[in-house]
C-alpha cells in the first residue's frame, strides 16, 4: 500500500468514524416512546389522543413511536430500553408527571337480552371476561368480590366472546367499548347493548426510572404547562371526544 492509499484509507475510516458518531447522537437525542396501538388514543397512523400530546409536548425533539404488546412496552420502559409509555396506572418503578394525562372510567358492556345490572352486587350472577395484559388496572381490588370470570389473551377475543354468548359483560374502558359499539355503524346489533360505568382509572405517561428519564419528564411537565397556558391542550381532547376524559388538574 502506498501513501496515498494510505491516507485515503485513513480519511474514509475517520469519516465512518463521525458518521457513526453522529448516529449514535441522534439516536440518544431521539425519544423512544412504545406502547400498544389503540384505537383513539394510539393509531397506528401516528394520529390519536396520546400521540398528539407526546409530538405537541416534545415538539423540539425526535419522537420515534415504536408500537408493541403492553406488556413488552412496560418493559423496555422499566429496562431502560424505551424512555416512556403509557398511559396506564401501574407507575411503580417507574417515574410518573405531575398530573394524569386520562380520567378514564371503567365499563361493562353487556347484551341487554342476555343480562340485567341493578348494581355492581347483580354481577356475581353473571360471567365476565377481560383482556389479561389489563387486568390489574381493569379489574380493581373494590370490585373484585363482584367480578367472576376468566380473561383472555386480547380485546378482539373478549368482544367475540361477548357476541357469541360465552360471555355476559365485557369489562374495559368506556372509550374503547364506545369506538367498538361505533365500528357497528348502523347495524342494529349495536342497540342490543347496554353500556354501565363500574369505576374510574387515573391514566399516567411513564418514564424509565434513570437520569433520562427525570431529564424527559420534567420536559414533559412543562411541555404539559406550555399547552395549558396557550390553551392547546383542550383541542387534542375534544378532537377525539374525550373532553370528559380531560383530568380537572389539566382544565385550566
Amino acid at each position: 500500500m502506498n501513501n496515498y492509499q494510505a491516507m485515503k484509507l485513513t480519511v474514509l475510516t475517520l469519516c465512518l468514524s463521525v458518521c457513526l458518531l453522529s448516529t449514535r447522537v441522534a439516536n440518544a437525542d431521539t425519544i423512544r416512546w412504545v406502547t400498544e396501538s389503540w384505537q383513539n388514543y394510539t393509531n397506528k397512523d401516528g394520529s390519536g389522543l396520546y400521540n398528539d400530546i407526546v409530538k405537541a409536548v416534545f415538539a423540539e425533539h425526535q419522537v420515534d413511536i415504536i408500537y408493541m404488546p403492553w406488556k413488552r412496552a412496560l418493559l423496555e420502559v422499566k429496562n431502560g430500553t424505551a424512555d416512556m409509555s403509557g398511559a396506564t396506572t401501574a407507575v411503580d418503578g417507574y417515574l410518573t408527571p405531575r398530573d394524569a394525562i386520562l380520567a378514564a372510567p371503567i365499563s361493562i358492556l353487556f347484551n341487554k337480552k342476555n343480562m340485567t345490572y341493578t348494581g355492581l352486587s347483580s354481577l356475581q350472577n353473571y360471567v365476565a371476561v377481560w383482556a389479561s395484559p389489563y387486568e390489574d388496572e381493569l379489574v380493581l381490588t373494590a370490585d373484585r368480590a363482584y367480578i367472576k370470570g376468566f380473561s383472555v389473551l386480547d380485546r378482539e377475543t373478549s368482544y367475540k366472546l361477548l357476541v357469541s354468548g360465552r360471555a355476559d359483560y365485557f369489562v374495559d374502558t368506556k372509550a374503547l367499548h364506545q369506538a367498538w359499539l361505533e365500528s357497528l355503524g348502523q347495524d342494529a346489533k349495536a342497540a342490543e347493548y347496554q353500556l354501565v360505568d363500574i369505576n374510574h382509572l387515573n391514566l399516567f405517561m411513564i418514564f424509565s426510572d434513570n437520569a433520562r428519564g427525570q431529564k424527559l419528564k420534567d420536559i414533559f411537565d412543562q411541555g404539559m404547562t406550555r399547552l395549558i397556558e396557550k390553551d392547546q391542550l383542550r383541542p387534542i381532547y375534544e378532537k377525539y371526544h374525550f373532553l370528559e376524559q380531560m383530568p380537572i388538574t389539566l382544565r385550566q
